[in-house]
């Protein structure tokens, strides 16, 4: 009951316990518990993709060390057109988002928010000048509306639906 395949041209799967448990497909993607790749939030089809039914669906990120670290994810962004390049970014590049999005009854392309980091000034040696951008769709909407800036000097720049009476902070 586990074996590696080569269910088509060019994509190669492993299976453990009788059930297909990973594939690479013919355009090099890593898909664990789907046996075909689907575009999320607007984008193509990724690198890497998990599907299932239950908690399994997840990335755990678990950093053992006596010390004060913790796990991390790391976005990167270079303008090179090669892999491995360092071409230098600009100011308003995205460096990395964080996407959320949901089943609509047609496909999970809308987004309802997002999180982005992007270069806020003018890039140099060892000098990234960065800006957090949040962003929520409002009910209605199909697109993600700037909420929450804060920029390259800590200020924090805050977008209020016209309809709201008051905003609480803190």
């Amino acid at each position: 009951n586990t074996a590696v395949r080569f269910p088509a041209a060019d994509t190669v799967s492993v299976e453990t316990g009788g059930s297909e448990a990973l594939r690479v497909d013919s355009s090099q993607r890593l898909l664990v518990g789907t046996s075909s790749s689907r575009a999320i939030a607007g984008s193509t089809a990724r690198s890497f993709q998990i599907e299932g039914t239950a908690g399994e669906s997840a990335i755990s990120v678990v950093r053992n060390s006596s010390n004060t670290s913790g796990s991390s994810i790391n976005f990167g962004k270079s303008r090179s057109s090669s892999v491995g390049g360092n071409t230098i970014v600009q100011s308003g590049d995205v460096l990395g988002a964080i996407t959320f999005a949901g089943a609509d009854g047609t496909d999970i392309q809308t987004k309802a928010t997002e999180i982005r980091g992007e270069v806020d000034g003018t890039p140099g040696a060892n000098d990234m000048p960065g800006r957090l951008v949040f962003s929520t769709t409002a009910d209605g909407a199909a697109s993600p509306t700037t909420r929450l800036t804060i920029d390259s000097t800590g200020k924090a720049t805050f977008t209020v639906d016209a309809s709201i009476n008051s905003v609480n902070i803190g």
